[in-house]
């Protein structure tokens, strides 16, 4: 009885002051979890709606940087600044004011987009009164402007700006050619602020406020903080906790601080480029509710626990005794290695059916050893024939020390069996990995395991003979019955697939970099698809979205290209379809100033296996100013340099183009005029008379003989003109009787003195001659005829 009694006491003692604590363990290591959790949410809450905010600001941003590269804004921005006529830009400012109007209708927190130039002033906007007016930004903030910064201001709420809505500014510079031309700006109200801490709750005392760097508090749902937090109506120590925090070194952080006599504990998170600031705050009174409710809930379990251990315990001693002391010699001689010894009880009660499952599961033991064993035998053969290695670690103070390495895994690091002695096999696995991945292998791993139990890393490691070899890890944490950690790793030789990643990598950077200096459009056009894929450059050059689909369609039913080239396109895709392996074509592409620009394509065919096409990849050049180049070459190798006419060869060879292509029935008639008198205008009123006299004359042989006509001069005051499909003689008689008209009133006051006409010679095509060279000797005769008549006449060629 005293045995039993002292066994009684001790184990009730035993029982309850290691439940009393642990219990207390567990209720401090609670608390703390409750509150580190509590700070851990308030900061993941804050974070969250700082990204929000940052997101808001960047896509402001985004979005007015593609504004200033909108050729009109930096144009009209020049031609103000340079002082030039407003009047002369009157289309290009409705045309920019419609455009800022359309981005005030597509966002809703959107109060203005201006732009304004080097001095300040507002010159366009989509309402008018805004115009000429200065936005109110600070000189600092000008300045940080004319340094290329993008600037957020603080919050202005002031009866000359916006209307005394409180408003923000953000603005973006705009430079031409290194120079500081003036800034575009959305002008945003407070909705979208109001809108983001609405939307969104979290514990039931929590808060949320957004300010600017100067605590003006843009929107929140604290009902004590309204306007700024140097402003508050009720006892606070906030704005002094708030002065103490160095916003430069810290910019995210807890902050705890009392309103109203209620401790609050909150999370404070910076926009980086703008000085807003996200503070997050619950009442820390949320914290302790549950923890003292839990305390309770906790005492009084574990006070009717306690009880009923002691029942039980006093139940088990006193019916249970002696076949416990039984089972418990039977587990010390298993303990002690004897695996036969079984625990022998022949009543046919509980304790009888614990005898029979207790041997039952011996002999399980006995049996899964067994298998086991195999089952080792098996995987040992398993992880020396994978294609990688397997290896293990004990995990002791967060460090992974070998605890295995299989042969396929010794393999890839350059040793035989015998060659990894026992103290390599002992090394930490931070060892082996190249000192320059350490720090951020065991930083990913760490992450991993905490998300997700396992982890997946690369890294690199340098092999027996000095060669670095990439590896892929993929590890599991596994915890053992005794509480010890494992890690069980497959690892992987990827140095091929590395090697490969990178020579992709540098691939892509070399197209990067091409890419950055050609304004060359290079497009991909898949054929089965019939939709193109066009490279960065073609929306920027021409405003088109960069993947087009039924292309093949859309070039009939759009404008795209110049009208007189759709048919050379089409021709151009047709034949890469029908099997031609390159094509190239020059094409006219409206821009996105709504101008055509002369581009050559060239595009080149992709067979699949089968040699059938599927795809063709080509590139859109910019030839246009080459092009226009060449046509005023090609103008002034064409042209008389003083009066803009075709010269002689030029006109002849158009000529014989006509003859050359004409049908049966086309006709035609070749005038000659020779300037009677033009010798005297030189003599005698010098060589400059003589040019103007002559750029007159050619003036009205323009007005009279229109685009279908062939007009050039061939000598120093001789012209000829040849008229095509000629209907009949009257239309001849009717030009060459305009013609003398013509000289009579275009003898101006200069000339007067010296009276300029001319004689006029007329042969008809086929009849007079089928070569330029017999009808300009026909014509040219009856230029003599008309001479012997009495000068300023015409005549028509007769065979006799």
């Amino acid at each position: 009885m005293n045995i039993r009694r002292k066994f009684i006491v001790f184990s009730i003692l035993w029982g309850i002051i290691p439940a009393i604590i642990s219990t207390s363990i567990c209720i401090s290591n609670f608390n703390t979890r409750n509150l580190e959790l509590t700070k851990q949410n308030v900061e993941t809450f804050s974070k969250d709606q700082s990204i929000h905010l940052k997101a808001f600001f960047d896509e402001n941003i985004s979005n007015l940087n593609n504004d200033t590269n909108i050729p009109i804004v930096k144009e009209l921005l020049a031609a103000l600044n340079n002082k030039e006529d407003v009047e002369d830009k009157r289309d290009d400012i409705q045309v920019l004011n419609e455009l800022l109007a359309g981005r005030m209708q597509e966002e809703f927190f959107l109060s203005r987009e201006v732009l304004v130039d080097k001095e300040g002033v507002i010159i366009a906007c989509d309402n008018s009164e805004f115009i000429n007016k200065k936005v109110m930004i600070s000189n600092n903030e000008v300045e940080k402007l004319k340094q290329n910064e993008v600037v957020v201001t603080n919050i202005i709420e002031r009866e000359d700006f916006n209307n005394g809505t409180k408003s923000a500014v953000i603005a973006s510079p705009i430079f031409l050619e290194g120079k500081y031309q003036g800034f575009i700006a959305n002008i945003i109200n407070m909705n979208y602020f109001e809108k983001l801490v609405n939307d969104v709750s979290f514990f039931d005392t929590g808060r949320i406020l957004i300010m600017d760097q100067n605590g003006a508090v843009a929107a929140g749902t604290s009902s004590n903080i309204k306007e700024n937090i140097k402003k508050i109506s009720v006892a606070n120590n906030l704005y002094e906790q708030w002065e103490k925090i160095d916003f430069d070194s810290t910019p995210n952080g807890i902050i705890e601080y009392k309103i109203n006599n209620t401790e609050k504990i909150g999370y404070y998170s910076r926009i980086s480029n703008t000085g807003w600031i996200v503070l997050s705050a619950i009442e820390l009174s949320e914290f302790k509710t549950p923890t003292e409710r839990t305390i309770k809930n906790t005492v009084a379990f574990f006070i009717i626990i306690s009880l009923l251990i002691t029942v039980s315990y006093l139940f088990i001693v006193n019916y249970f005794s002696k076949p416990i002391y039984k089972l418990l010699e039977v587990i010390r001689k298993i303990k002690q290695g004897n695996m036969d010894d079984r625990f022998i009880y022949n009543n046919e009660d509980e304790f009888g059916e614990i005898a029979t499952a207790f041997n039952g599961l011996m002999d399980t033991i006995e049996k899964n050893k067994k298998h086991i064993e195999e089952k080792n035998r098996r995987l040992q053969s398993l992880t020396a024939n994978i294609p990688g290695g397997v290896y293990t670690c004990r995990i002791e103070n967060g460090e992974y020390i070998l605890d295995f390495v299989s042969s396929g895994c010794l393999s890839i690091l350059g040793y035989k069996e015998d060659e990894f002695t026992e103290n390599e096999r002992r090394k930490k696995l931070i060892e082996l990995i190249c000192e320059a991945d350490r720090e951020r292998v065991m930083r990913e791993i760490r992450e991993q395991i905490s998300k997700y139990g396992k982890y997946t890393v690369e890294y690199r490691v340098k092999r027996s003979d000095g060669v670095n070899v990439w590896l892929l890890d993929n590890g599991q944490i596994v915890e053992n019955r005794y509480g010890k950690l494992f890690s069980y790793s497959v690892v992987i030789n990827i140095t091929e697939s590395k090697i490969t990643q990178e020579e992709l990598r540098m691939s892509e950077e070399r197209y990067r970099i091409i890419m950055s200096q050609t304004e060359d459009a290079i497009f991909e056009w898949n054929i089965q698809k019939d939709t193109v894929y066009f490279s960065g450059n073609w929306e920027n050059k021409f405003s088109y979205k960069s993947v087009v689909e039924n292309v093949s369609e859309i070039i009939y039913k759009t404008d795209y290209i110049y009208n007189d080239d759709i048919k050379s396109f089409g021709k151009l895709l047709n034949d890469i379809i029908y099997g031609d392996t390159y094509k190239e074509a020059e094409v006219r592409i409206k821009k996105n100033t709504n101008e055509y620009i002369w581009c050559k394509i060239r595009i080149t065919a992709m067979f699949d296996e089968n040699g059938d096409i599927f795809k063709a990849i080509g590139i859109i050049i910019d030839i246009d100013e080459e092009k226009r180049e060449n046509e005023k070459l090609l103008f002034k190798a064409q042209r008389d340099s003083l009066t803009s006419l075709y010269n002689k060869g030029t006109v002849q060879n158009m000529i014989e183009e006509y003859m050359k292509s004409a049908k049966k029935g086309d006709s035609g008639a070749l005038f000659v005029v020779d300037l009677d008198n033009f010798k005297a205008v030189n003599d005698n009123l010098g060589h400059l008379a003589g040019d103007f006299v002559l750029t007159d004359i050619s003036s009205m042989f323009s007005e009279i003989f229109k685009e279908d006509s062939i007009v050039g001069r061939i000598g120093g005051d001789e012209f000829v003109i040849f008229l095509k499909n000629i209907t009949s003689e009257e239309l001849l008689i009717e030009k060459a009787k305009a013609l003398m008209n013509g000289f009579r009133s275009n003898n101006t006051d200069e000339v007067l003195s010296q009276k300029v006409s001319g004689s006029i010679g007329i042969a008809r095509y086929p009849e007079h001659g089928k070569s330029f060279k017999e009808l300009f000797i026909n014509a040219d005769k009856a230029v003599y005829l008309a001479k012997s008549k009495g000068k300023n006449n015409y005549c028509i060629f007769e065979e006799n």
